[in-house]
């Protein structure tokens, strides 16, 4: 139930849901208060057509990517100072019944993160746990499942241990946790997008494991040879920058109102 609440309130304050609200009242209201309708209306064009611009949602996404990259050519020195004895790969979204596999199989997201896992994986030769379990519904395979499939079938990596209990990130922390403190582990490379990784970060430490941080799909500022009056077109792809963007500042602020540390 909480989870269901949770991504209803995604539904109407991240865009376009609140834009579309914000409209929705504007001429709802209309008549009878005409000055807070005009106001409602203008409110939800503007912002709804600010982050729909690659310019706001770059502007909005390159602050949370505070953690670089891994140096590959680095990679197998930096384990061997931080000690890491493992690597611990995050979920994202699924594929579900996808008609072409006949099951439920990574989503693009996930995918990202698990192609990242598994070439950490094949330099270090460290052991791979994936971390997500069923969401919304109970139904079919979890998360992890999935990701361990798609190791399995697509990368090549045979052995993969799972935590297939986790709902939240707070939950994966807590969960994988446990799971590694059975193993005698206590320090891990962390795989998550980069836009994630301060968030995982935090909660992972605040669960008691030493992370070194290991972001994938970063995004170079500067990089885009757009010219800059594209950058103020509208793209659905922007939309969904900033919706992820935006869900993030938000649920760093979350964490830090609930777990009291971390921003």
């Amino acid at each position: 139930m909480e989870l269901l609440i949770t991504y209803t309130l995604k539904g109407l304050i991240f865009p376009p849901g609140l834009f579309l609200l914000f409209l929705l009242l504007g001429l709802i209201l209309l008549r009878a208060r005409p000055r807070l309708a005009r106001l409602l209306l203008w409110s939800g064009l503007i912002s709804g057509y600010l982050v729909s611009t690659p310019y706001v949602a770059g502007m909005l996404s390159q602050p949370l990517q505070t953690y670089p990259a891994l140096i590959p050519e680095r990679v197998m020195e930096q384990v061997k100072q931080s000690h890491a004895q493992a690597i611990v790969v995050l979920s994202a979204n699924r594929y579900q019944q996808g008609p072409e596999y006949g099951r439920d199989t990574v989503g693009d997201a996930t995918l990202e993160r698990i192609r990242y896992g598994a070439y950490l994986h094949r330099l270090t030769g460290l052991p791979l746990l994936v971390s997500g379990g069923h969401v919304l519904n109970s139904s079919g395979d979890s998360l992890a499942e999935v990701m361990a499939a798609s190791l399995r079938d697509d990368f090549g990596v045979k052995q993969v241990w799972l935590e297939d209990r986790s709902h939240t990130t707070a939950e994966n922390a807590l969960f994988t946790e446990q799971q590694l403190k059975a193993r005698g582990i206590d320090t891990v490379l962390l795989v998550t997008h980069a836009y994630h990784m301060p968030r995982a970060v935090m909660i992972f430490e605040k669960s008691g494991l030493t992370v070194v941080a290991a972001p994938t799909k970063l995004s170079v500022k500067g990089q885009s040879e757009m010219p800059l009056f594209m950058q103020w077109l509208p793209s659905a792809f922007a939309v969904q920058d900033s919706y992820v963007a935006l869900h993030e500042w938000v649920g760093r602020v979350w964490y830090w109102l609930r777990y009291g540390s971390g921003w």
